[in-house]
């Protein structure tokens, strides 16, 4: 199995990591997966993905639908009539019957550019669509990862507060040791002895943390795995670049490109609009046989052409030409200001993420110091060189300390995740 690496950055770090130890899940039938696991399942299952590729599809269609309108329209058509027809009710009786098989063919020739505008907008709606798909792909890419790296750190959280729960089984057995030995008092004793019951609630807590962790991550793979769900994988971020320019990275994201789509589609809008102020052409031609029974013989064929004019709507184009070019306008605004938001958004992003990362080497390095601290401490109180006061208090830095180590791993992580959704990256092909 391979392992996704979630690293806190290298780069940002020079101290020595400390171990949060194995994860420790209970062995009963289950499925592990990997970072490269969640990918492919999620490429394959995940419902916002799959509708998000079905509305590319049907802008598809419907792009290579407008062109129609280019080519000649061709229809057949066959009738039969059956009629009557006398000077009164009881005069002898004149029927006809006749029948008429036809070919006919149109073509548009100009009709005020509305097809290149209905062409030029239905491209704009599929680029619309790619766009909307490579942000579902961002956004699930960020669902999945966030999951995953969830479920790794409640794993971890379990393994943790094992740990705790022994070092507080340890502490209050020490006290207990000491109380009876007539060198401490019933307080710390009791004090100890509710710490430890406090930590078995935190172990449970976070049992209950992970069966929550393993419907979450099954939710953005879109698919049922057999329970308990084991990620295999470290909380561990790739090295950080320098500062990139926000601006430059907002151009290339599929927010971006889902406004100039709409942008696009607005002044095709315009064209459309126009074209009420233009006649429209078009030529015609048919071919038929007819006759009184079969076969048919007498032929015939016919050809012309028609141009229409509107003369008076009741201003109908005036108001869809002034609608469409408010349209643009607007589209334009929106793009604008969703280009500035980006560039916010990102430089926010980033920022996030180096602090993350900081603080990851900070928590790294309080966490090998209350490590040491406790290691002292608990042969010092042993000894009695040490008031309970402070060796209870060094536990519980010790002990808050690796949780918020852990918790600082992950915060990472998410950042990681939130910096590659903005950017319209992501694991999913």
């Amino acid at each position: 199995m391979g392992v996704l690496a979630l690293r806190a950055n290298p780069a940002l770090s020079s101290a020595p990591q400390v171990d949060t130890g194995p994860v420790s899940i209970p062995d009963v039938p289950g499925t592990e997966l990997t970072w490269e696991d969640c990918v492919r399942l999620a490429t394959a299952n995940n419902p916002a993905l799959q509708s998000s590729r079905e509305a590319v599809l049907n802008s598809d269609a419907v792009r290579m639908g407008a062109y129609s309108a280019l080519y000649p329209q061709i229809s057949a058509s066959f009738s039969g009539n059956r009629s009557y027809s006398g000077p009164g009710l009881y005069s002898e009786n004149n029927y006809s019957t006749s029948y008429t098989e036809q070919l006919s063919l149109s073509q548009t020739i100009f009709n005020g550019f509305a097809t290149k505008g209905n062409i030029d907008q239905a491209r704009a709606q599929l680029n619309l669509a790619l766009a909307s798909l490579d942000e579902e792909k961002a956004s699930t890419s960020y669902n999945v990862k966030t999951a995953f790296a969830n479920l790794i750190y409640a794993q971890k959280l379990m393994t943790i507060s094992r740990d705790v729960v022994d070092i507080r089984e340890k502490a209050a057995r020490l006290v207990r040791l000491l109380y009876e030995g007539g060198s401490e008092d019933k307080g710390n004793m009791l004090l100890e002895q509710a710490e430890l019951d406090q930590a078995v609630y935190n172990l449970n807590q976070a049992e209950r943390n992970l069966d929550l962790s393993s419907v979450q991550l099954m939710e953005m793979i879109g698919k049922e795995l057999p329970q308990p769900l084991v990620a295999e994988g470290e909380l561990k971020t790739n090295p950080l670049t320098a500062t990139p320019d926000f601006k430059q990275l907002a151009v290339q994201t599929p927010t971006y490109f889902q406004q100039r789509a709409e942008v696009d589609a607005s002044a095709a809008g315009i064209t459309i609009a126009d074209s009420g102020w233009y006649p429209t052409i078009t030529a015609t031609a048919a071919a038929m046989r007819s006759d009184t029974q079969f076969p048919l013989k007498v032929n015939g064929w016919s050809a012309g052409f028609a141009v229409s004019y509107p003369i008076f709507q009741g201003g109908q184009t005036y108001f869809n030409v002034k609608a469409a070019n408010a349209a643009l306008r607007e589209s334009l605004q929106n793009l604008r200001s969703g280009t500035d938001q980006s560039v916010s958004t990102l430089a926010g992003d980033f920022k996030g993420l180096v602090d993350s990362a900081d603080n990851v080497r900070i928590q790294d390095e309080l966490l090998e110091a209350t490590a040491l601290r406790y290691k002292i401490a608990e042969q010092d109180y042993r000894n009695g060189l040490m008031s309970f006061e402070d060796f209870d208090t060094i536990t519980g830095n010790y002990v808050s300390q690796q949780e918020a180590y852990l918790s600082a791993e992950l915060s990472a992580v998410l950042a990681e995740a939130a910096w590659e959704e903005a950017r319209g990256l992501g694991a999913i092909p």
